[in-house]
């Protein structure tokens, strides 16, 4: 039996798990090689210990869940860092060349940078720096602030600084795979499905404004799935004034139906993306017009409106509907609505029960 694929905090999890181990590795060897410079034993034995079932706990830890920003865990790590670093004058001579900690207090700040975010990494970088500044006067009775002490600081807060940038590049990378994956097996599934559906329709059917919708749809998804060229795509670059006839005259191709249109001489440019989700909007809202509403006459007006913005509206004389009853469906919220929303646009609709529908948008 295969097992779940290891997330990325997982993964950071157990080389956090390695870089401990090591560092503690060290540090205890430095112990060892520096024994003549000892002052007290059981306060390195039990500080080392500490830092030791610290490293245990984590250990196991990683191997069912990765990093938490609420785990006792990075507490309890952060804390025996604080000993150790603050500690140095109870255990060695002043003569000591490597410190008691040694590389160790960099992983709990690693893992709060990785778990807690920049932030609460930097803060606990700068915790463990007042330590060890603290630390190194004790050792040598008196306030020391040199270029030793500085570099330590600013070494352990750029490994707070590194961490959280590199953690997130990591998961932003990692979303982008999974997202990519997905739209793969997205893909097969209606390649096998949808897209063979539509090309029989095509083939089949002599019903020419079905064709012409399976053949746009066809278009679409492949667009979206694949990259292929839409039955926009060539319109992504042009002018809003350009995009907005485009989505009439595919409407009323489509459909069967006179679609009026008016747009203002001085109708100005918007970016790419606002002209887009525009002109996409009001094709939906016109769409609604000519297959819902049932209407015999449809109209579409556009103009600069008093806020330097751009107010387009379609008006149809078909059945309406009540804007306050539950809506069915993801036509208006997610096609029209959701567009506008992410481009600072929004959406006004007036309607009622057998008298029409205005569908007033709005895009900075």
């Amino acid at each position: 039996m295969r097992s779940a694929p290891e997330t990325l905090d997982h993964g950071l999890a157990r080389g956090l798990v390695a870089f401990r181990w090591m560092a503690l590795g060290w540090a205890g060897v430095g112990v060892v090689l520096q024994r003549s410079e000892v002052v007290r034993w059981w306060p390195a034995v039990a500080l080392l210990g500490a830092a030791a079932l610290v490293s245990v706990a984590a250990t196991n830890e990683a191997r069912t869940k990765p990093l938490s920003a609420g785990s006792p865990l990075i507490l309890a790590e952060i804390t025996v860092a604080t000993g150790l670093l603050l500690f140095e004058g109870f255990v060695f001579e002043a003569t000591r060349d490597q410190s008691l900690a040694w590389a160790w207090p960099a992983a709990g700040i690693i893992a709060v940078s990785v778990a807690a975010g920049v932030w609460w990494g930097m803060a606990a970088a700068a915790w463990l720096s007042a330590a060890s500044i603290a630390g190194e006067s004790w050792l040598r009775d008196e306030l020391q602030w040199s270029t030793s002490t500085a570099s330590k600081a600013a070494l352990l807060v750029l490994a707070a600084l590194a961490a959280a940038v590199v953690a997130d590049v990591m998961r932003r990378a990692a979303d982008e795979i999974s997202t990519a994956r997905a739209r793969e097996e997205m893909a097969r599934v209606l390649h096998d499905g949808v897209l063979q559906t539509l090309a029989v329709i095509q083939r089949r059917s002599g019903d020419g404004e079905l064709v012409a919708l399976a053949r746009d749809q066809e278009r679409d998804l492949r667009a979206h799935l694949f990259g292929a060229p839409s039955a926009g795509a060539g319109l992504a670059g042009e002018r809003l004034s350009v995009q907005l006839r485009a989505a009439v005259d595919m409407v009323a191709r489509r459909h069967e139906i006179e679609i009026g249109a008016v747009l203002a001489a001085d109708l100005p440019d918007r970016p790419p993306e606002v002209a887009a989700a525009l002109a996409g909007a009001a094709a939906e809202a016109l769409t609604n017009a000519a297959k819902h509403a049932h209407a015999d006459r449809i109209s579409l007006y556009a103009e600069p409106d008093d806020d330097v913005g751009v107010v387009c509206t379609v008006h149809d004389n078909g059945g309406g509907f009540d804007v306050d009853a539950p809506r069915t469906g993801a036509g208006i919220a997610g096609s029209i609505e959701a567009r506008l929303r992410e481009v600072g646009g929004r959406v006004a609709i007036t309607s009622a029960p057998g008298r029409g529908t205005d569908v007033r948008l709005w895009i900075p």
